[in-house]
């Protein structure tokens, strides 16, 4: 069942007339979909559009050509698919079953350039595949495949933006960590860790508003640090990370309206949600590891 459309950006709404299931999210810059088709299909598009692709197969495998290149997409090595990589072909077997991420070229670009600190980069050259049975493309793949399962969720967090921003900017820097491009040597240059300073400087941040959206971009920006060295800075000075830092006190802030709130009116579960603690299990376990009873044995005193 051939199609020809300009771009993949417009295959959209067409695509889902040919998939047994169809489902997307937004979550902030990345786009997430699940897709599953229930017959034999291939495509061909003048260009790839304005955003990066990667499919990641959960059942069977895609050929395509892009960039003049042949290119198979299967569970353990996937390909990308970049903006101005000119003409591209897919051909996908009945049953196929995966995610389909894009990324815009501009969140891509900010990215990047928070990683590095000062240094903009020019334009990002991705190789054509990337592992995603090992190392960081395995733990991306993993990341991806946790937050499609949130998605399906009635009550989803990630309508919360405490929990949303920062899993897009995970999911953004995890593919820049993951995949191999024009600056991976770089970022995998070690960097000095930010001065006291800097890292006192995110600390109030985080202390202020703990409830805000925070991201390691949004505090390394606050401060004029990269994001890795206010990461470094965070580990040499405090022993954690700046986001497990943003956990802790949203812990503690949890745990001090546990114990004023009213048992009758109030509950563990809206007490959690409110701090941005998605898992009910894993909140109850951190708060009973760091303060030595249960979240419900706090709310009633």
């Amino acid at each position: 069942m051939p199609l020809h459309t300009p771009t993949i950006d417009t295959i959209g709404t067409t695509e889902a007339r040919f998939a047994s299931t169809y489902r997307e999210v937004s979550i902030g810059p990345v786009g997430l979909g699940d897709v599953t088709f229930a017959h034999d299909w291939a495509v061909t598009c003048d260009d790839i559009g304005a955003h990066y692709y990667v499919h990641l197969p959960l059942a069977g495998r895609f050929d395509s050509r892009h960039c003049g290149v042949d290119l198979t997409h299967t569970r353990e090595a996937t390909a990308v698919l970049r903006p101005g990589g000119g003409a591209f072909a897919g051909r996908w077997a009945a049953g196929y079953h995966a995610l389909c991420v894009r990324f815009d070229s501009p969140s891509m670009n900010a990215a990047l350039a928070r990683l590095l600190g000062d240094r903009a980069p020019a334009r990002i050259t991705f190789g054509h595949t990337m592992n995603t049975a090992a190392g960081f493309g395995r733990g991306w793949a993993d990341l991806l495949l946790s937050v499609n399962r949130q998605s399906t969720a009635p009550d989803s967090l990630l309508h919360q933006p405490l929990v949303a921003a920062p899993l897009a900017e995970s999911m953004v820097n995890g593919f820049l960590l993951a995949a191999t491009h024009s600056y991976s040597e770089q970022l995998r240059t070690p960097v000095g860790a930010a001065r006291p300073a800097a890292v006192r400087a995110a600390v109030d941040l985080i202390e202020a508003d703990p409830r805000a959206p925070l991201t390691v971009s949004l505090l390394a920006s606050s401060c004029d640090v990269s994001v890795r060295t206010l990461q470094n800075g965070f580990r040499r000075h405090l022993g954690m990370s700046p986001m497990a830092y943003v956990r802790e006190v949203r812990l503690r802030r949890a745990h001090e309206e546990l114990r004023a709130a009213d048992p009758f009116t109030e509950s563990v579960a809206a007490v959690a949600r409110r701090w941005g603690f998605r898992h009910l299990g894993r909140f109850a376990a951190a708060h009973e590891a760091t303060y030595g009873q249960t979240p419900l044995r706090t709310l009633r005193g």
